[in-house]
C-alpha cells in the first residue's frame, strides 16, 4: 500500500492543529508556545534523517515543515485529501502548500486522511491537540500503529482512556525527542512490516 517514491529511511508524521489562535485560546497555552515546538520539532525530524510526512495545510504542520527543510530535512511528504468535510480553507491551503512538498499522495478523502498518516508512517510526533489531531491518535489504535511521541508541553490534557487504548509516549523537549527518535527509528520500516 505504501507508495512513496523516496529512498527508503524512517518515516515520521507530524500531527497537530491548524488554527492555533482557537487551539490556543482553549487551551491556554500561549500560541508562541505551539509555534516554536512545531518549528523546533520539523529541525528534530530532520537531523534524524527521516522522512516528513504533513497534511500541508496550516499551523503545525507548516510550522514544522518549515523547521525542517531550514535544517535541510531529505524529503517531505504532503498528503492532500480532497472531498468530505473540513474546514472551508483545508483543501485549497493544502494545493497551494503542494510545492513545498517532495511528493504529494493524494487520492482520498478528508475522512480517509486519519488512517492514511497512520498507515504510511513509522512514527508520529503530536504538537498541540485539536479534534483532527485526536482523531488521528485514536486511527493508531485501528491500524496497528505508529507510537507516537507527545510534546507534553504543547498538551492541556490527554484523556486516560485513549491512553489506555494508543501507544503514546510523552516528551519534555526537543531534546529529549531526538534522544527518544534515535531509539526508536532504528527497526523495520511500516512498509516492511505489512509486507
Amino acid at each position: 500500500m505504501l507508495d512513496l517514491r523516496h529512498p527508503v529511511r524512517p518515516i515520521v508524521g507530524l500531527i497537530g492543529p491548524t488554527n492555533l489562535q482557537r487551539i490556543s485560546t482553549a487551551s491556554g497555552i500561549p500560541e508562541v508556545h505551539y509555534r516554536e515546538a512545531a518549528y523546533g520539532v520539523g529541525r528534530v525530524i530532520a537531523h534524524s534523517g527521516a522522512s516528513l510526512v504533513v497534511v500541508p495545510d496550516r499551523g503545525v504542520a507548516l510550522l514544522g515543515m518549515q523547521g525542517y527543510r531550514e535544517a535541510e530535512g531529505p524529503w517531505i511528504v504532503g498528503l492532500t485529501p480532497s472531498g468530505g468535510p473540513s474546514e472551508s480553507v483545508a483543501t485549497a491551503n493544502c494545493s497551494n502548500n503542494a510545492s513545498e512538498c517532495n511528493e504529494i499522495v493524494s487520492g482520498f478523502t478528508w475522512h480517509h486522511q486519519h488512517a492514511r498518516i497512520c498507515e504510511m508512517c513509522d512514527l508520529l510526533v503530536c504538537v498541540g491537540l485539536s479534534c483532527g489531531t485526536l482523531a488521528e491518535i485514536a486511527w493508531t489504535k485501528w491500524v496497528g500503529g505508529p507510537r507516537i511521541l507527545a510534546m507534553r508541553s504543547t498538551l492541556s490534557a490527554l484523556p486516560k482512556e485513549i491512553l489506555a487504548e494508543t501507544n503514546i509516549t510523552f516528551v519534555e523537549s526537543c531534546e529529549d525527542l531526538a534522544e527518544r527518535m534515535s531509539g526508536m527509528l532504528g527497526g523495520p520500516r511500516r512498509a516492511e512490516r505489512n509486507q
